[in-house]
């Protein structure tokens, strides 16, 4: 296994935007009275679980793929050509699942090549669960599972890409939830899975990491 450490908005700063998709989720869950109303955050103090069952995490993290990709604006684009050397492999943005189980998240991505046709990468990440919290950070294999012929060229790629999916989902999901006093978006504290959901805990940044430079669209 190697260790995976979470780098609070780490999928968020090259974006300098949460994506409108985060922010309806987050009124979408007020309105229904799953999360109370925003109040700024004092440094360094943890607010509000927020709960994303296994379907929203699967739509959730499309649009983490599509903006860690660098497609920040509205696209029809489904996936992108990665190229080293002599070797391509198409990753797909728009059919990446998310599965769930205790302690663990699963993310499997959809790829294809010449020499596989169409394929499916899975990238398992161990994380903490509801009673046994590890903040922010998970642990992954040092491979991913897929066709030897993609993972030998593109496994870590493709772990390094599922991490920053999952961090950029829940960055923006945390950024969402509100501001802390000093004006900068929250940001992720903590993340725990079970079989029906992942839970992300946001905080206040505390001040010796400065303004995060985020704004929400």
């Amino acid at each position: 296994m190697r260790a995976t450490a979470g780098g609070h908005a780490s999928g968020l700063m090259a974006n300098k935007t949460i994506a409108p998709e985060f922010v309806r989720f987050i009124a979408e869950e007020r309105r229904a009275r799953r999360l109370a109303a925003a109040r700024p955050a004092a440094d360094g103090e943890v607010t509000e679980k927020v709960r994303v069952s296994r379907a929203q995490a699967t739509e959730l993290l499309r649009v983490a793929a599509r903006r860690a990709a660098g497609l920040i604006r509205p696209t029809k684009r489904t996936e992108v050509v990665w190229v080293e050397g002599e070797s391509e492999l198409a990753v797909s943005l728009t059919e990446l699942r998310v599965k769930l189980a205790a302690g663990l998240i699963l993310v499997a991505i959809p790829v294809r090549c010449d020499q596989t046709g169409s394929a499916v990468v899975e990238v398992g990440f161990v994380c903490g669960a509801p009673d046994h919290p590890a903040g922010l950070y998970a642990a992954a294999p040092r491979r991913p599972h897929g066709p030897e012929i993609i993972i030998s060229t593109w496994g870590d790629a493709l772990a390094a890409f599922a991490w920053q999916c999952v961090l950029g989902m829940v960055g923006g999901i945390a950024g969402a939830t509100g501001k802390d006093r000093r004006g900068n978006v929250l940001v992720p504290v903590e993340l725990t899975a079970t079989a029906a959901a992942i839970e992300i805990v946001p905080m206040g940044r505390h001040r010796f990491s400065g303004a995060s430079g985020l704004k929400v669209r």
